[in-house]
């Protein structure tokens, strides 16, 4: 019973955990080729915000990821632009995909906390 009650416990810290890692905003940047016209990203709680004026709602959902286990993805589209984002790896970091429908191109995005000074 004892080991039950442990494991239950070290379950609910996991998860709470998972969901603090991205309870704050989130910078992102272009790994490689940026899309034209983009110059700043952010991911709020809900959103990606492009340039600080174009929102866009994201849905989030767990998806299987390999030896991580189910991990947090978070997708979207509006306003052009479509997003595809998750969270593969033990680090509070996020990495995925911007597309950019109207101009058909994309680029691949990492999202991660801002360096603290």
């Amino acid at each position: 019973m004892n080991k039950l009650i442990t494991a239950s416990a070290l379950l609910f810290l996991l998860v709470t955990l998972q969901t603090k890692a991205f309870a704050q905003n989130l910078d992102c940047k272009f790994k490689d080729v940026a899309v034209s016209g983009v110059q700043t990203i952010k991911l709020t709680d809900e959103s990606l915000v492009i340039n600080s004026e174009l929102e866009i709602p994201l849905e989030k959902s767990r998806v299987k990821c390999g030896s991580f286990g189910k991990q947090t993805r978070f997708d979207g589209s509006a306003l052009g632009y479509q997003v595809v984002l998750k969270s593969c790896s033990s680090e509070a970091k996020l990495e995925g995909v911007l597309i950019d429908s109207l101009n058909e191109v994309g680029a691949d995005v990492l999202c991660q906390p801002a360096a603290k000074p």
